[in-house]
């Protein structure tokens, strides 16, 4: 219908750009590779994906919820895909005793970084809508470029599950500008309150980077719980399919699943690409860590940093449903 002819003619139009603009990517080792082209008049990127007032509120409050976002079946190709990562034992248990080290029940699992996992999450941040929302976000115009700078997955056991503490994103990767970079957070499941949805802390982005310690419920999580009031927490229910932007600014947490079911969310984090930096925070040795640029002039789609296209997510969302 209208949804998909409009998504149609976003994936023409950045595949256009794609083609006219040069590009400069991130890769691993940090170097920039540049293919020279001729550069043509730039072309407005649209507004269809966010309003307006949806950027106006994220570059005030710090945060947004977009629900519902992706399409069904894109959402069960996800899910799907999550389901088989988890299933194969490739989600961590990052929980502990309350001593940082001693492992005991599986409470916490994680794996970062996501999208080596898969051709479906090494493509997501490449999906028109995720890489036009960020464009949105994050730039100033449209000759700015955004980077994909992290990738993760959280799966929350049921009744037993527990959260991540709060903190912010900022404490970790270090960038000048927290303000510059986002999360988007999406939910494989419902997430309520019940199953310890995302909760972020209401103007507290606007304090800078806050203190903070090792979390000891975790293997190697910080918090700065110490510095959030209880009154500037808030709550985002998000249904499944639908996601969370904030900041890198915004403190945030997620709380225990006292539910019988299990519940996962995928979060992707991005820079504009002015703001890139090396990396600053610990990945086990073993880690492949990309750092794609998704959107604008430097964007080549995923060749320099992968060597092939990542234009891809319907296909990679069909051969993932093809399996199930």
């Amino acid at each position: 219908g209208k949804r998909e002819g409009r998504e149609g003619s976003q994936i023409g139009r950045m595949r256009m750009l794609r083609r006219v603009w040069g590009s400069v990517g991130h890769s691993k080792g940090y170097r920039h590779r540049k293919r020279m082209c001729s550069i043509p008049q730039r072309l407005p990127l649209s507004t269809e994906v966010l309003t307006k007032a949806d950027i106006a509120h994220f570059r005030e409050e710090g945060w947004l919820v977009k629900d519902p976002f992706f399409e069904p079946a894109h959402l069960q190709a996800i899910r799907a895909s999550l389901e088989e990562i988890h299933s194969g034992g490739r989600l961590a248990n990052v929980s502990t005793e309350g001593d940082g080290k001693t492992k005991g029940e599986v409470r916490n699992l994680q794996i970062c970084p996501l999208s080596p996992e898969s051709d479906l999450f090494r493509s997501l941040p490449f999906h028109p809508k995720v890489s036009e929302a960020m464009h949105l976000l994050l730039c100033d115009d449209d000759t700015q470029s955004v980077t994909n700078y992290l990738s993760q997955a959280f799966w929350k056991p049921p009744s037993k599950g527990i959260g991540t503490s709060y903190h912010q994103d900022n404490a970790y990767f270090q960038v000048s500008d927290g303000s510059k970079g986002a999360a988007l957070w999406i939910a494989v499941h419902d997430a309520t309150v019940s199953n310890g949805t995302l909760h972020v802390a209401r103007g507290m982005h606007k304090k800078g980077l806050l203190p903070h310690r090792r979390d000891l419920a975790s293997d190697h999580h910080i918090t700065c719980h110490d510095h959030i009031p209880e009154s500037t927490e808030v709550a985002l229910e998000v249904k499944a399919g639908g996601v969370a932007f904030f900041n890198l600014n915004v403190p945030h947490c997620t709380k225990r699943n006292a539910t019988p079911n299990s519940r996962a969310a995928v979060a992707y984090h991005f820079v504009r690409s002015d703001f890139f930096r090396d990396r600053a925070f610990p990945l086990p040795e073993e880690a492949d860590w990309k750092t794609p640029v998704v959107s604008g002039p430097q964007s080549s789609g995923g060749v320099n940093e992968y060597g092939l296209s990542c234009d891809t997510f319907e296909r990679d969302a069909e051969a993932v449903l093809a399996r199930i």
